[in-house]
């Protein structure tokens, strides 16, 4: 039969189950997998608008990360990776103060595009003697601000190299989103995916907003066979990145290639319409992603279901970067 809400296909042969049962099954399916998306959400700090001014507080801290069995150490902004998304509106000025309670130097680094030299977050301030500040010791702190001149999906790094190159301190976790909204565009729902590499202790190594299950699809089939739905279901924001969705609903879906592989994004059963493409679909439904690369997508789900989307470097996919769509 076909579940009225997820339009998955369960055969009631080989499941063996009765019609309630199944539909039981189906009603926790939702109620588990909306739960989790709320549990999961990624923390957002309070933003305070005075006089178009746009404050925000990162704290730099170094944590212990779970999945399973397993845990690894990771440095965050706030506790949490990615680090929180921080929007603002065009005309106004971002202030970020960025507080390092952290063992190593830390910074903050954004792919803004107006702002003056001693807010770069960079070495070249440290060489210029000009903000360097902004190249924050533990136990200090330093006050960026930047005017957000053009809308855009923009975001922040740490670009210091203490103790470890710059990639490493990507790596470990210290980079988040910033969304520069345009008040004259739609008022959609909007989320953030990152594309990257992880710390190397954790369970995957190419991760989806630091999620991966090693063996990709082949693992969820795997855990369906052995746990049927609610097992899959488990693996929701936890070890694999989730979105629930309504049926008719458009979306904004910021993606962006955070790591130091060429990564893409291809989504199952939808098109996405692109705005770096004028409004274009990307041809064949994958968005390239060379690294650093971002781009923000529109999407409207028609059909029901739990979908797939993932990297289209397919071996990147194997090795745990996937996610879902679940589309009711």
């Amino acid at each position: 039969m076909e579940d009225p809400c997820l339009g998955l296909r369960l055969n009631m042969d080989s499941q063996k189950l009765p019609r309630k049962a199944l539909a039981v099954t189906a009603v926790l399916l939702i109620v588990l997998a909306v739960g989790i998306a709320f549990v999961y959400s990624p923390t957002v700090p309070t933003a305070a608008h005075d006089e178009r001014i746009v404050r925000y507080t990162l704290t730099v801290k170094e944590v212990k990360l779970t999945q399973g069995d397993k845990s690894w150490d990771a440095w965050t902004y706030n506790g949490q990776v990615p680090g929180p998304i921080l929007t603002g509106r065009v005309g106004d000025v971002l202030e970020i103060t960025l507080v390092n309670k952290g063992t190593k130097v830390h910074s903050l680094h954004t792919h803004l595009t107006s702002y003056g030299f001693e807010n770069d977050g960079s070495q070249a301030n440290v060489i210029m003697n000009k903000g360097a500040g902004s190249m924050v010791p533990p136990g200090k702190q330093f006050t960026f601000r930047y005017n957000l001149t053009e809308p855009g999906i923009f975001y922040y790094h740490c670009h210091s190299a203490d103790g470890a190159h710059i990639a490493m301190h990507i790596r470990m976790g210290l980079y988040g989103a910033i969304l520069v909204k345009d008040l004259g565009a739609p008022n959609l729902r909007e989320e953030v995916i990152f594309y990257g590499e992880g710390q190397p202790e954790a369970p995957a190594f190419f991760v989806i907003n630091n999620r991966g299950i090693p063996g990709g699809e082949k693992t969820l089939e795997a855990i369906f066979k052995d746990k049927g739905l609610p097992g899959v279901v488990a693996q929701l924001n936890v070890s694999v990145t989730a979105f629930t969705f309504r049926v008719g609903e458009t979306v904004r879906l910021h993606i962006i290639n955070i790591g130091d592989f060429v990564h893409s994004h291809h989504g199952h059963g939808h098109s996405i319409r692109s705005t770096a493409l004028g409004g274009r679909p990307w041809p064949a439904n994958v968005l390239p992603l060379v690294p650093g690369q971002a781009d923000s997508l529109e999407i409207t789900f028609t059909e029901p279901g739990l979908w797939l989307f993932h990297c289209h470097v397919v071996s990147h996919a194997d090795a745990g970067m996937i996610g879902v769509f679940l589309v009711a």
